[in-house]
């Protein structure tokens, strides 16, 4: 049991490049990104995506200063109808959704610009990829990260499956959005307009089954923001509280994965 439990927290534990590199073939990735003011994230998902040997283009519209009314307007309301952060990020959800409707994608892999891909991403990505088209899960979300330290419980996984049914969200940094689910989420944002952070709203559209939610197993993101790799200060104590959520971190990850191993 002991190899078991050791075998299921060391497949997807580790960011950087990956030992066997596998082609995620016909993936599309937006990594949403601000124009200034964030060369250290800039840097960080260029240098990994290419040890991943893979392409993508930035969302790089609808930073603040771009939050006119009239774009406030067509989808936010609420909180969310003026110019902050949240909204803004929000609104780069979005314009990633447009991208795969207007190019008639069959999907895209969307991240914020904090993700860590772990080292097997590219084979559990590539094999989620066919999972979505051999189940016809097109309306759907499928969550890629642990930043919730939220799993998939033993007793529910199946051989040959990474997607599972879920009644939550799992955050909105690292998921796969479908066409289907992202004209779902345009339509409703315009309807109904957008009163709360993007994850959030997510998790409204599922609860009324607008659109279907995933878990994969194993996770193969985590948020550096979460997890500690990112810190916003850059003093002594700055680096000293960023060391403290790293270890924090790989203490609640391994407790967490032990938990839902034994459910």
């Amino acid at each position: 049991m002991l190899d078991n439990i050791k075998k299921d927290f060391t497949t997807t534990t580790a960011a950087g490049a990956p030992a066997g590199l596998q082609v995620c073939e016909g993936l599309t990735i937006f990594v949403l990104h601000v124009r200034q003011g964030y060369d250290d994230r800039r840097r960080h998902m260029e240098a990994m995506m290419q040890a991943h040997g893979l392409h993508f283009e930035y969302v790089l519209e609808d930073d603040k200063s771009d939050l006119t009314p009239d774009v406030v307007g067509r989808y936010f309301a609420g909180d969310m109808a003026r110019v902050q952060a949240a909204t803004s990020c929000a609104a780069k959800h979005l314009a990633a959704y447009r991208r795969i409707v207007e190019r008639n994608l069959e999907g895209a892999l969307i991240l914020e610009d904090d993700m860590l891909l772990h080292r097997d991403f590219n084979r559990v990505m590539g094999e989620c990829l066919a999972e979505v088209r051999r189940r016809h899960l097109d309306g759907a979300l499928c969550s890629l990260e642990d930043s919730l330290l939220k799993f998939v419980p033993r007793s529910q996984r199946r051989r040959g499956v990474h997607l599972y049914p879920a009644q939550r969200d799992r955050l909105g940094g690292a998921y796969y959005c479908t066409c289907g689910a992202a004209m779902t989420i345009l339509a409703e944002a315009e309807r109904r307009k957008c009163d709360r952070p993007i994850d959030l709203f997510h998790s409204l559209l599922l609860s009324q089954g607008l659109i279907g939610y995933y878990w994969c197993h194993p996770c193969i993101a985590s948020q550096g923001t979460a997890c500690g790799r990112f810190c916003s200060s850059i003093d002594r104590r700055g680096r000293r509280k960023q060391r403290y959520r790293r270890r924090m971190w790989r203490l609640k990850l391994a407790y967490k994965r032990l938990v839902y191993y034994l459910r």
